[in-house]
């Protein structure tokens, strides 16, 4: 009987922690998704109305695989440039202060990191969603 009893404690943990991770996350980033945003003046970096979205990049970076991956899927156009390719695209990495990847430009706001969230408040924001 006792057996019975941990493997369904188990099975009900085991939910409970694939449904938080799955779900938790993705909350928590929508309801920080506003903090995430920086908000200034990118025309500088080459964001203008014409092109509002601009993402600093490199091959190997996974979370910028995802950043593309949901701009395509949401049929957005934007800049794409490779920090180690571009030498200009480096120094105005760091300019913006980069430390990870990818940096997105998107209108008058930058986020660090993938947060879509954050990238889905700011598209929707300039009225691209």
């Amino acid at each position: 009987m006792n057996i019975i009893k941990y493997i369904l404690i188990f099975i009900v943990t085991a939910t409970l922690g694939v449904f938080i991770g799955k779900y938790g996350i993705a909350a928590v980033q929508s309801i920080s998704a506003a903090y995430q945003i920086e908000k200034g003046d990118y025309s500088e970096f080459g964001v203008s109305a014409n092109s509002p979205v601009k993402i600093y990049i490199t091959d190997w970076c996974p979370f910028c695989k995802k950043t593309t991956s949901l701009l395509d899927k949401l049929e957005i156009n934007y800049i794409q440039v490779d920090i180690e390719k571009d030498p200009i695209a480096l120094k105005e990495f760091e300019a913006l202060k980069g430390k990870g990847l990818p940096v997105i430009l998107i209108s008058d706001g930058l986020i660090r990191g993938f947060n879509q969230a954050a990238i889905e408040k700011q598209l929707e924001k300039i009225q691209l969603l």
